[in-house]
């Protein structure tokens, strides 16, 4: 008869493989990422099982390795697609990424609403720097990240304080998030009508009066 293994049980096995442990959250956070797992809930299990800051540091690894690889695909596959059939508000997008490359990515992980592996590839499809997507994806994936391996490691050893300040910390950045996606939405880019030059106007007028220049 099957058993589920015990709290205890599970850490021991984690912490008696030194180096086969760490090297499985690493590759297995990559491959899972690039699956579209949410990263929180890898953050979350880092926590449980190597603790906070531990599974931090290999969860971050994992997800950035994850992240990039991603990245590449959706560079290899997706851009030349992308920038052909880009057209009005979308072109207007993607320029505004492009100029902002670092801060875009990191706004994005910021945001709750945008899903962490999706976007991985369709950063790849823009014109954005690989180092800008590197460094604005570890700047922005670490507080939550943070966060969630320390709500992990709470919970795994039953401290009651500590989980209740990580899920503030979560909380906290959630409201944050959303704040950030509401002030992102109302700065959008907008499709803006062109003025009218005065030749423009000159040629109204003499469609209207039936007159021509010579």
């Amino acid at each position: 008869m099957l058993t589920h293994p015990s709290r205890r049980s599970l850490l021991a096995a984690v912490h008696s493989s030194h180096l086969v442990a760490p090297l499985l959250a690493v590759v297995g956070s990559a491959v899972l990422v690039m699956a579209l797992t949410p990263r929180t809930l890898l953050a979350f299990v880092g926590g449980a099982l190597f603790g906070a800051v531990t599974g931090t540091v290999y969860v971050i690894v994992g997800v950035l390795a994850g992240a990039c690889l991603s990245f590449a695909v959706g560079r290899f596959l997706g851009r030349a697609f992308v920038a052909s059939q880009l057209r009005g508000r979308f072109a207007l997008v993607e320029q505004a990424v492009a100029r902002r490359g670092l801060m875009a990515v990191i706004i994005a992980r910021l945001i709750p609403l945008v899903p962490f592996g999706i976007s991985n590839y369709a950063f790849g499809t823009t014109s954005i720097g690989f180092l800008g997507f590197l460094g604005g994806t570890l700047v922005g994936a670490a507080p939550a990240t943070v966060a969630y391996a320390a709500l992990g490691a709470a919970t795994m050893k039953g401290d009651p304080s500590g989980a209740t300040y990580a899920g503030i910390a979560v909380g906290v950045l959630g409201v944050g998030g959303t704040i950030g996606t509401y002030l992102v939405w109302r700065r959008r880019p907008r499709n803006r009508p062109e003025k009218p030059t005065e030749r423009d106007g000159e040629t109204t007028t003499r469609a209207l009066t039936g007159t021509r220049s010579d």
